[in-house]
């Protein structure tokens, strides 16, 4: 019988290695606790003892419960969120350009421009510290869809917190960015530099030409293999 090839001993050392032991689930560990604690020829010290670590264990089950329905939630109202802060940014950075604008004439209409760029500097906020977990009440309803008066009183509870959270906070360096500074702007890339790529005749950038190996080269590399490993055989044999 010949010697195995390459190939069939990297099969073999693959098929060698142990899968990693799984840590069992919460679930799994209140459960075996709560099988163990049946036992009626515990000791009092180590029931109590047991008792504790059941308690905690079901303390991580709510709060994981709860992390992952406040998760969901989140997830859930994620784009009427972003669409809310997309448009209060456009408001925003409009209202901005006319405030530069009519500080440098002194206009009359400044007053109420501020009142406006405020209003949607309170709107932001609102989006800004929206408690998690908990439904997402959009600012801008359809007119088909106007919200609930139960929903509106919940929207006015909670731009008052809002507002009470921002004047709280000390710096109001994330929440400026928050509403200026656009995620999905195309990041500036003038700093980097260039590969320089080749130009055609055409005077367009030529295309990288990725080579494929063709089914001969594939065979004559395993062949290659099988000839070395029985090479290798070879003058273990001769020196034996």
């Amino acid at each position: 019988m010949g010697r195995p090839t390459a190939g069939t001993i990297l099969r073999m050392k693959k098929t060698d290695v142990k899968p990693k032991k799984k840590t069992p689930s919460l679930k799994n560990k209140i459960r075996n606790l709560e099988r163990f604690l049946k036992k009626d020829t515990l000791p009092e010290d180590m029931r109590l003892a047991k008792e504790e670590e059941l308690k905690e264990l079901q303390r991580q089950t709510e709060d994981k419960q709860e992390e992952d329905k406040s998760r969901e939630i989140t997830l859930k109202y994620k784009k009427v969120r972003f669409f809310d802060r997309r448009r209060l940014m456009r408001s925003l950075k409009k209202l901005k350009r006319q405030l530069d604008a009519v500080a440098s004439n002194e206009a009359d209409n400044a007053s109420e421009i501020e009142k406006e760029f405020q209003q949607a500097k309170e709107d932001m906020m609102y989006v800004y510290y929206y408690p998690k977990g908990e439904r997402y009440i959009n600012l801008f309803p359809e007119a088909k869809k106007p919200h609930s008066n139960e929903d509106l009183a919940r929207q006015t509870t909670l731009k008052k917190a809002a507002l009470k959270a921002f004047k709280k906070d000390a710096d109001h360096t994330a929440f400026d960015q928050y509403c200026f500074n656009d995620d999905d702007a195309p990041v500036d890339d003038t700093k980097k530099v260039e590969k320089k790529r080749k130009v055609g005749k055409d005077g367009k950038p030529k295309r990288k030409e990725k080579r494929r190996k063709s089914n001969t080269e594939r065979v004559n590399v395993v062949a290659d293999m099988d000839d070395a490993v029985a090479g290798a055989g070879g003058e273990d044999d001769f020196f034996l």
